[in-house]
């Protein structure tokens, strides 16, 4: 147990002790402790697996799938419950850290889990079947995987699998071992599938931007002259573990001509200086779900380059918020952005500056971006949908942008991180 800001807290992000509680209930109450049941997962949130299962049935007789093999970690929790010590896979991919999710279209799901793992996966699931994928005769993951679809009939099934997450040494051992069955590649489904994100799921991500707006102005508190970008993106990081959080992979803050590298960690040996831009972005972690928020400003009088600059990054959000809408595709709304941008002199074109670099995409399940994806320019918005727009602009020697986490309604759009973003 420490003191931080005032308030005792436990080493574990998770958990506070109860001298500290009052003050972080008031920001960010605490999970119902309801009863347990096969459908609580190890942060005590409840959700409905069997809804989202047959939903994804669905969608895999759709596409004639007889199996899916899960090894994303966001999906695996989504799914079944259980939150992988991430990123083992595909980061780290040895024999032990291989611990798959085998979702049949007819049958009852299988969760796959190394001896090493095996207590933390079943107190995690709401599934019964795990079964332990290296003992005995099992060489790998992928041979305890070919005998348990073969036990099911589908040795020459069609089996799904997550070409963006599987390695090709997971693929080549699953050719292996099952030479008869046809291996297509379905990712996007899982997460196409929990696009539209349920009520519960809302809340969660609401308290995640919550946490990350204190960590923001954390930040500005601490951005300084003389204090060194580090010591900043330690402020945010602090912060959103004092209150219940954990950061996603990278927390970021750049001054300066850094604010050019536009995604990149803090600096220890970066001072902010007087009249530096200090351009900042986070996401943190909140019971599993996300949020993805940057904000910029200037210590001291900025240049009127700097003001005409974020005044037309400003105008182009407020386009945005008019214009997209539940039943708009996402590429139709990408391509009026980039045109609103381009009329104001920040062309698409990223050998030339100033240019546009202007992102749309999904938020929940961290880390990182969730669907929609511009990958998927077909999208059509629909509500329950919670987005993330970044509109800005790079230049040769600095950057400027700043980043709202969006919900999609039945009538229009509903800012969710409400600090000012129009700091400059």
């Amino acid at each position: 147990m420490r003191e931080v800001h005032g308030i005792a807290i436990l080493v574990s992000p998770w958990k506070f002790d109860t001298a500290g509680q009052s003050a972080l209930d008031a920001l960010v109450p605490r999970q119902s402790q309801g009863k347990a049941s096969q459908d609580m997962n190890i942060f005590g949130t409840e959700f409905d697996y069997e809804k989202r299962l047959n939903k994804l049935r669905g969608m895999m007789a759709e596409k004639n799938l007889d199996c899916m093999i899960v090894h994303n970690f966001t999906n695996q929790h989504y799914y079944g419950g259980h939150y992988q010590h991430w990123p083992w896979y595909p980061l780290s991919h040895t024999h032990i850290t291989e611990s798959p999710l085998l979702l049949f279209r007819d049958h009852d799901p299988i969760f796959m889990a190394a001896f090493i793992t095996m207590n933390a996966v079943r107190e995690g699931t709401w599934i019964k079947d795990v079964r332990i994928v290296d003992l005995g005769d099992s060489r790998s993951a992928n041979v305890a995987v070919a005998r348990v679809l073969k036990e099911r009939g589908l040795e020459k099934g069609r089996i799904g699998f997550e070409e963006k997450c599987c390695t090709a040494s997971t693929y080549k051992n699953l050719a292996t071992e099952l030479p008869d069955a046809e291996l297509v590649p379905a990712g996007d489904m899982l997460f196409i599938a929990r696009m539209v994100k349920e009520p519960a799921e809302i809340e969660l991500i609401r308290k995640s931007i919550t946490i990350a707006e204190s960590a923001i102005e954390a930040a500005k508190a601490a951005a300084k002259p003389g204090v060194s970008e580090m010591d900043v993106q330690f402020a945010m990081e602090l912060e959103m573990k004092r209150l219940g959080a954990i950061r996603e992979i990278e927390t970021m803050c750049q001054s300066g001509k850094r604010t050019a590298n536009y995604r990149a960690f803090a600096a220890e040996w970066k001072k902010i200086e007087e009249g530096d831009l200090v351009t900042i972005d986070l996401g943190c972690i909140y019971l599993g779900y996300g949020c993805d928020v940057a904000r910029t400003w200037v210590v001291g009088e900025p240049k009127p380059e700097y003001r005409k600059i974020a005044e037309d990054l400003y105008a182009t959000y407020d386009k945005f918020m008019d214009y997209c809408r539940a039943g708009k595709q996402f590429g139709d709304v990408f391509d009026h952005i980039r045109g609103e941008m381009a009329a104001k002199g920040y062309q698409p074109d990223k050998s030339k500056f100033p240019c546009q670099q202007f992102t749309i995409h999904g938020i929940g399940l961290g880390p990182f971006h969730d669907f929609p994806h511009p990958t998927h320019r077909d999208t059509v918005f629909e509500p329950g949908m919670v987005l993330s727009f970044q509109p800005a602009m790079r230049h040769n020697d600095f950057s400027i942008r700043f980043e709202d986490n969006i919900l999609v309604t039945e009538d229009g759009l509903e800012l969710l991180s409400t600090n000012p973003h129009d700091l400059i």
